[in-house]
């Protein structure tokens, strides 16, 4: 977690008496949980803190017991006030004194020298590099493929009218918490049902009304694509952080889109190949707002695997 106090970076740690140590909020997944909705789950356990992830940091993989644990991180900011993504979390318990005795905003001097594992501040200092080069204030622009639909084939109604499965629809009950997780404030869709299904438990979590773009639907972009490729970058645009959903067809040149927006500090990758996103698939692209437009500063995606 980070903020600006005084013109100066701040940063949040959490000391645990069970092994006296200072390190950052942190925890293990639940069972079917996402890793965006268990870092939102447990930064408010441990801090009473509702926050919006940010752009990813460095992930510590170190041995232990045997096995190798893998901990990510990602930059995250206290949430806004009303921010309607905080809506759709579930409610969480507050740590016991046992586990989080003492929670405190440092400066980063203080942090290189009261976090206790060197190994801590690897994440440390690629937040404070990317907030050197003015590159940390970012929106998250979501871009999601629809959930798995009944098959074309298997469908006698109109092509726009097919629905997502039983198996969909878990995914997109599933993609509440990860949409909130990164502050998801519109929603924008193909007015296909498969793209609004998987949207619509968002919309009905958070109170939000789903946008149509018509230019998004497989027909549109088949028939004009320069048409769905200039209503995405006009969504892009928008300062606001926003959830997109829409199909496998129109997947290329919604991905070239974004390509032309990364820069070569762009950290991670877009993907290269069919079909770029899996059914229900989710591709968040971390945006910083310049004067010369939208640029993308960092890009992770979620699919389906979960804790099982």
């Amino acid at each position: 977690m980070w903020r600006i106090r005084h013109g100066e970076l701040q940063v949040l740690a959490v000391h645990r008496p069970r092994y006296n140590d200072w390190s950052w909020p942190k925890g293990k997944l639940d069972e079917g949980e996402t890793l965006p909705a268990c870092a939102i789950r447990e930064v408010a356990e441990e801090t009473g803190k509702q926050v919006i992830l940010g752009q990813p940091l460095p992930t510590l993989r170190y041995p232990t017991g045997g096995k190798t644990k893998v901990v990510k991180y990602w930059a995250a900011q206290v949430a806004p006030k009303g921010a309607v993504s905080v809506a759709a979390r579930p409610a969480v318990k507050a740590a016991s004194k046992n586990e989080i005795d003492n929670v405190r905003w440092l400066t980063v001097d203080e942090a290189r020298s009261r976090i206790t594992f060197p190994e801590d501040l690897r994440p440390l200092e690629v937040l404070v590099e990317t907030y050197a080069r003015d590159r940390l204030d970012t929106r998250a622009f979501v871009l999601a493929r629809h959930a798995r639909a009944k098959r074309r084939k298997a469908w006698e109604g109109e092509d726009i009218e097919r629905p997502i499965t039983k198996a969909g629809a878990a995914r997109a009950q599933q993609l509440v918490p990860l949409f909130a997780a990164f502050g998801a404030g519109r929603i924008e869709s193909s007015p296909a049902e498969r793209c609004m299904a998987t949207v619509r438990p968002y919309a009905e979590a958070t109170g939000q009304t789903i946008r149509e773009h018509p230019a998004l639907t497989e027909p549109s972009h088949a028939d004009k694509p320069l048409r769905t490729a200039e209503t995405f970058v006009k969504l892009l645009k928008k300062p606001s952080s926003r959830v997109v959903c829409a199909h496998r067809p129109t997947l290329p040149t919604i991905v070239e889109m974004l390509r032309a927006a990364t820069r070569s500090y762009t950290r991670g990758a877009l993907p290269r190949k069919n079909p770029y996103l899996p059914a229900g698939g989710v591709l968040i692209a971390h945006v910083a707002d310049t004067e010369s437009g939208p640029i993308v500063t960092a890009i992770e995606t979620h699919l389906l695997h979960v804790h099982p």
